[in-house]
């Protein structure tokens, strides 16, 4: 009976705790546009339950001598997303702070925790009122499903912190716009200025011609497939030596594009130039000559892609050389 009535007599002091360290962040909040900067003492203080607040905590690692690119990624983002609730009207439980602790200010967080990479997003949940769940610990968002635009972030927290009052907007880069503005007006101009030329050439066939058989080389040599998937221009093998080609038919590297689409214009050009350009050299001498060079160059890159072929798949049987 004794410690029942302690529970209780202790509540109220606890809620009254609970309410002075909310109003303590939230005040540092707003002097620091919707976001709190904790060191490894802060995070305790803030992350401690009981919570009638939830709070979302990023750990991060914005030093140079880390050079964490997602996180000079990420944090622009969740600033505008801190300073946007900071200003939004809320309901009376919508009581969430924003907060970031950087690695070097708090590393013994991270060792604590056994973080071995940044950034982390951690989501506190209120222990007390009718936002609290069981939870007293941390639930962690993976930003590899998520991503590190502004967007997903405040859409994820609406709707898992229980906050539907969090609704972002990206604010408009007014230096963008003007730079947009000043382009697309100068390429106006310079068409302007430039059309007389420019109409000559959008009459020439061989300009057409050219951009033509550019375009079904480069997609015929997988460059579109290249620009979903964003594979490596190369890579190194194990004994140090750097690859162009990837093995197997369902694999490519970026430089492939390049190097099987000048295979294919080199075949192209020795075809066009045997079938047309060698029969209107009236020298019977330079004529031959012409054939046996044009010849060699035909075989000689198309026995260069069946070895692509070959590294490709080391079961291709046809070779030339």
């Amino acid at each position: 009976m004794l410690v029942s009535a302690w529970l209780l007599s202790a509540l109220p002091t606890l809620a009254l705790a609970a309410s002075a360290k909310y109003d303590k962040y939230r005040s540092i909040a707003q002097r620091n546009g919707g976001l709190v900067s904790l060191d490894a003492a802060g995070y305790d203080e803030l992350t401690t339950a009981p919570r009638e607040y939830s709070v979302s905590v990023v750990l991060t690692a914005l030093g140079d001598a880390v050079k964490c690119g997602p996180c000079k990624i990420l944090q622009p983002e969740y600033a505008q997303i801190a300073k946007q609730w900071s200003s939004a009207k809320k309901n009376d439980d919508e009581e969430h702070i924003f907060a970031y602790l950087d690695f070097e200010k708090g590393p013994e967080i991270f060792q604590r925790l056994g973080l071995q990479t940044a950034p982390t997003f951690q989501l506190f949940m209120p222990t007390e009122g009718p936002r609290a769940t069981p939870k007293l610990g941390a639930e962690t968002i993976d930003f590899g499903r998520m991503g590190f635009q502004a967007d997903a972030i405040a859409n994820h927290l609406r709707g898992y912190a229980k906050l539907p009052s969090l609704k972002y907007s990206r604010p408009v880069d007014k230096a963008q716009v003007a730079k947009n503005v000043l382009s697309t007006v100068a390429g106006i101009l310079t068409i302007w200025r430039l059309f007389p030329y420019i109409k000559v050439a959008l009459v020439q066939r061989y300009i057409w011609a050219f951009l033509a058989i550019s375009t079904i080389l480069l997609m015929n040599s997988g460059y579109m497939w290249c620009q979903i998937r964003k594979p490596q221009y190369a890579q190194v093998g194990h004994g140090g030596a750097v690859s162009y080609i990837a093995g197997g038919y369902q694999n490519q590297l970026g430089a492939e594009v390049y190097i099987v689409s000048a295979i294919y214009g080199i075949l192209g050009f020795s075809v066009y130039t045997l079938a047309y350009t060698v029969p209107k050299l009236r020298d019977p001498v330079r004529q031959r000559l012409a054939i046996y060079v044009w010849t060699g160059v035909l075989l000689a890159m198309a026995s260069v892609l069946f070895r692509v072929f070959h590294t490709k798949q080391p079961g291709y049987p046809f070779r030339i050389f």
